[in-house]
């Protein structure tokens, strides 16, 4: 597992080198750390992937709302390189890891707003990844993209109604190389949405749909059957990695087996 490299290093370098240093209290013993590593090094277990139907939808906190204690703005005031970025911070954690891990060929974004979690998504896979791919944004109005992002190598927007999957570029899509890494934060048509790129997804491509699951209505409940009918498993290794569906994705870091 190539999240649990770092990890299983570190373990096995001071348990040769420093065995005294292991005992509670110990200075590599940082209050639980090796609970952590054996968490994070047995990570690919059984039960870390699972079926929507056998989750429930509650989380540990609503992560919207988790940094609003000290400001009003919380989440919506967050900015990378100066542009704005609509992401928690749990979610902020949690994409690096998945990049680091999946190392994608492909991202394709739907909703671009500003352009700056493209952008964010396109340094991160330019750093994260040992053969970084392209990073491509789809939104209806690309007018408001900042150039900024438009400069990235990596980067590139298309202006596309996501209202109707038809308008798509299919033979840039089929183009694309695997692991893909779909991130849906565009809200619209979000079941057809998934049903027309799960045509294009191959085995162990991640599918993460941000904010419309935490409705939990009967929509989101029928859609998410659909989405298992498909082929599709919760991560919950990030979906809980904070507590219990602490993500603006909840029950929604979809692997196709």
């Amino acid at each position: 597992m190539k999240l649990a490299l770092g990890y299983q290093t570190f373990w096995e370098a001071a348990h040769k080198n420093y065995p005294d240093q292991l005992r509670p209290n110990g200075l590599l013993d940082q209050g639980g750390m090796f609970d952590v590593i054996n968490n994070v090094v047995n990570a690919d277990h059984s039960d870390r992937f699972a079926k929507p139907s056998e989750r429930l939808w509650r989380w540990s906190i609503n992560p919207w709302i988790a940094d609003t204690r000290f400001t009003k703005v919380g989440a919506l005031g967050k900015t990378y390189r100066g542009l704005i970025l609509l992401k928690t911070p749990f979610d902020l954690a949690l994409y690096p890891r998945l990049i680091w891990e999946l190392q994608p060929r492909t991202i394709l974004e739907l909703g671009s707003y500003q352009g700056g979690s493209g952008l964010w998504f396109a340094d991160n896979m330019s750093v994260l990844c040992e053969n970084p791919g392209e990073v491509h944004s789809f939104d209806l109005h690309t007018k408001c993209v900042h150039e900024t992002a438009r400069k990235h190598p990596l980067l590139t927007f298309h202006q596309v109604d996501l209202s109707n999957v038809s308008n798509f570029d299919e033979n840039l899509l089929m183009s694309l190389p695997h692991p893909w890494l779909v991130i849906d934060d565009a809200h619209v048509q979000i079941f057809p949405m998934f049903s027309y790129l799960n045509n294009l997804l191959v085995s162990g491509d991640y599918y993460v749909i941000e904010d419309d699951p935490a409705r939990v209505n009967r929509g989101i409940i029928d859609g998410f059957q659909l989405i298992e009918d498909s082929g599709f498993l919760i991560d919950t290794y990030y979906t809980d990695a904070f507590g219990t569906n602490v993500t603006c994705a909840p029950n929604a870091w979809l692997r196709k087996s």
